[in-house]
């Protein structure tokens, strides 16, 4: 990635704070008004003054094992030292805690380090409510060149480091390995491309060895940004909105329409059967391998831990996971996932930020990077957590969780893998998964359905830019 440029639209400080307000994508209490979140002081050596132990509460997002993993990294955190001390408070998902945060910038009951998903990386800067990690690295002379260059540049815009990297993860391909020898597939030899994902599919099927649609298909609006991203294409404008704001949405093209017509030809033939992403049935396409309906899904490699603790309950199913197959191989690469930990701005108590940079910073520590990997299924964000004793030797008894982490080193730096900068990122997800229903479950046309998204994401990022006065 590392093609990002400044870009001044985006340090408008309290004129965009109080548009902000008035339209009612923020909440007047907590944000501050005056200086742009790209200024500001850390004050991280407020915490050296402070009375012992400083308490923070950290709002995450985590849940099952992961959730058991961040517990522990955070209790044996508070342990290492009489500073501080962390209480975490789960908020059980991305959206819920995006949603209970929309609530605190009102009340300014704000939590003081807060784990949103990377798609809210834009809104937390818009809200004027973080204090960027880059400002306080500066003022601790900390440096991230141990942390992989591909995560960094995701989370840097406009030359500034806003969120402290932590869970990254990519999506991959799980597949049964038994019912692939059971249709004379090679389980060795996973699929590469959607081509070949549809071939196996149809192999799946014809030999009876699954009793259902071969490939479970949960309805991720993320895929469809990875899969441009393999075939190095742009989801927006602007180089993803790297060099100045996104307005338009690039989806509405050649590869795009690939994409659509893939996945509408595969649930119509009977291939694939959807899922929802969240609720009850978001689970569908995993439980689907292990009752032998499914042998092929895709899904986050954040859940690879609870995926092997819970399709190891099936005697049936031997867990394959390859990397995510796209319309081609080797043109370019899945873009950055998961989520990042921002420090929230609180001016009336600076050694609160202070300590919630020692924090954060702890998260990111070799050791820590290495035990989270472990405990978990996001990769180290640091190049020497990867090479550490505890992750090598976990990789070597457990091969198929490196899979994502070469996924994304093996990809290219291109404004089409760089991933997007998105205000909206919501009402534009929310669009492509309306098209993509209305695919699945009526009767539009692939074409159709991709013109719609475009359509209806260009819509809702003017709108969001026009709210706030900038383009």
């Amino acid at each position: 990635m590392g093609h990002d440029v400044p870009m001044t639209r985006r340090g408008v400080g309290g004129v965009l704070a109080a548009v902000l307000v008035a339209s009612g994508l923020v909440a007047a209490a907590g944000v501050p008004a005056t200086a742009a979140s790209g200024s500001g002081s850390c004050a991280v050596s407020s915490l050296k003054k402070a009375s012992k132990p400083v308490q923070i509460t950290f709002w995450n997002s985590m849940t099952r094992e992961n959730a058991t993993t961040l517990q522990a990294v955070t209790d044996d955190f508070n342990a290492s030292q009489s500073d501080v001390k962390v209480t975490l408070v789960n908020q059980v998902s991305y959206d819920d805690t995006r949603t209970k945060y929309d609530a605190a910038l009102k009340s300014g009951d704000l939590p003081d380090v807060v784990q949103m998903q990377e798609t809210d990386q834009q809104y937390m800067i818009d809200s004027q409510s973080i204090v960027p990690s880059g400002v306080c690295a500066k003022e601790d002379k900390y440096s991230f060149s141990d942390f992989l260059p591909r995560v960094m540049s995701y989370y840097t815009v406009g030359g500034q480091t806003y969120a402290m990297p932590f869970n990254t993860s990519g999506p991959v391909l799980y597949y049964n390995k038994q019912a692939f020898t059971k249709a004379g597939l090679d389980p060795e030899k996973p699929p590469t491309t959607l081509d070949e994902v549809r071939s196996a599919a149809e192999k799946l099927k014809s030999t009876g060895a699954v009793s259902g649609p071969p490939l479970g298909l949960k309805v991720e609006p993320g895929f469809v940004e990875h899969w441009l991203g393999l075939s190095s294409q742009l989801f927006v404008n602007n180089s993803n909105g790297r060099k100045a704001r996104a307005n338009t949405s690039m989806l509405n093209s050649k590869t795009g329409k690939q994409i659509f017509s893939w996945m509408g030809g595969m649930v119509s033939d009977g291939l694939a059967s959807t899922n929802p992403l969240d609720g009850p049935s978001g689970f569908d396409n995993l439980l689907g391998i292990g009752a032998g309906n499914h042998a092929m899904t895709f899904d986050t490699s954040a859940a690879l831990t609870t995926i092997t603790s819970l399709l190891g309950n099936y005697p049936n199913v031997t867990l394959g996971v390859a990397p995510m197959p796209g319309l081609v191989t080797g043109k370019g690469g899945v873009l950055v996932s998961g989520g990042a930990n921002y420090i929230v701005k609180n001016d009336k108590s600076p050694e609160k930020q202070a300590a919630a940079w020692q924090y954060v910073k702890y998260l990111d520590d070799t050791a820590t990077q290495a035990k989270w990997a472990v405990g978990s299924g996001y990769m180290p964000i640091r190049k020497s957590a990867a090479s550490s004793t505890a992750v090598t030797d976990y990789w070597a008894k457990t091969p198929y969780a490196k899979v994502a982490y070469e996924q994304l080193l093996n990809g290219p730096v291109n404004a089409g893998t760089a991933g997007s900068v998105i205000g909206d990122y919501r009402a534009v997800r929310a669009a492509v998964i309306d098209a993509e229903n209305s695919m699945f479950l009526g009767s539009t046309a692939p074409d159709a359905a991709v013109k719609n998204a475009a359509t209806a994401s260009t819509t809702a990022m003017k709108d969001y830019n026009q709210r706030l006065g900038v383009s």
